[in-house]
């Protein structure tokens, strides 16, 4: 077969062809390694030896924009820098620099609602498994489409799965890295099965987290309980949850509030269990592995949180403007 050399002109007519039906949600595009913002999806490029590439080797936040205004958008950074810290990734601008960049971004694309998908790489600079070989760290915003989940899921609640695939171990579980095979297998498994998700169980037979979320529940006794954090990532959106869910106690719907180790057994005999994520927000499961949970619907304690939660995100003190 012919292999063509090609041009720069005929790579730039080739990027305008194409195209696929995803980048209709792509909306711009903020990069160190350009210097500025593209909102072109075709333009939305990094370079191929950077270490974010070829070896998974960065840091990554989801950051929901609703009416105008970044949700947890600091602790979404701050966890961000911790993550980029603990793999020796120094930030390539400060933490105000990266907010100001972010809202300049959103505001260029006139989106309300949207998801920021911020990056931290270790850069480019070759293709070795040597971190210092990469010339300097880059920053990558690209700013999506936000499209909720289907309000009849928080009514009827989603179908869930035990994960075959093997948790990663405390130290990486704890690092939002771009490494994210297992959690790439994680929903393989759930598609393949035709179920919404699948939760992954450690080697003491105690649950993790899903594939991008972490799973909660009210147990018979009425106490609120989420996974204890040695092996899985600190969800900004559950433990803003479990602050909110302070207000259930004064109103009877819980006893407590605590972090336990949780095994399946506690899962299927639980009066309500919920995931718990940033583009979910609290979302009721009904069934794992074929059994049903509590009632096969939403319960009262993961409606009064939903409502908690998105009265938060409306108006509450962790949400930050970003069309001032």
């Amino acid at each position: 077969m012919s292999v063509s050399i090609l041009s720069p002109s005929e790579i730039q007519a080739k990027l305008q062809e194409r195209s696929y039906s995803a980048q209709k949600s792509y909306l711009a595009m903020y990069s160190t390694w350009w210097g500025g913002i593209v909102k072109d999806p075709s333009l939305m490029m990094v370079p191929i030896d950077d270490h974010l590439v070829h070896r998974g080797d960065g840091v990554f936040e989801a950051i929901k924009v609703v009416d105008g205004s970044a949700f947890l958008l600091q602790e979404h950074l701050e966890r961000l820098q911790s993550s980029a810290a603990q793999l020796g990734i120094v930030l390539p601008m400060s933490l105000s620099e990266i907010k100001d960049v972010i809202a300049k971004t959103t505001i260029a694309t006139g989106a309300r609602n949207a998801i920021l998908r911020l990056y931290i790489s270790r850069g480019p600079g070759g293709f070795t498994t040597n971190p210092y070989d990469s010339i300097a760290s880059q920053l990558y915003l690209v700013v999506t489409s936000y499209a909720p989940i289907a309000e009849e899921k928080y009514q009827n609640g989603v179908r869930v799965g035990r994960s075959k695939v093997a948790p990663k171990e405390p130290w990486f579980a704890t690092i939002k890295s771009c490494n994210y095979l297992p959690n790439v297998m994680m929903k393989k498994e759930s598609v393949d099965r035709k179920i919404d998700f699948t939760i992954g169980i450690d080697p003491q037979g105690f649950l993790t987290e899903g594939s991008t979320e972490n799973i909660v529940l009210v147990d018979k006794n009425k106490n609120l309980l989420r996974p204890k954090l040695r092996q899985i990532l600190k969800g900004t959106t559950m433990m803003r949850s479990f602050e909110l869910a302070g207000a259930l106690l004064d109103e009877g719907l819980l006893s407590s509030i605590q972090e336990k180790d949780i095994s399946e057994k506690d899962l299927l005999e639980a009066r309500e269990v919920m995931m718990i994520g940033t583009t979910l927000d609290v979302l009721p499961v009904t069934e794992y592995e074929g059994t049903k949970i509590g009632e096969g619907k939403q319960g009262e304690v993961s409606a009064r949180l939903l409502k908690l939660l998105r009265e938060d995100i409306k108006k509450g003190p962790k949400s930050t403007p970003l069309y001032v």
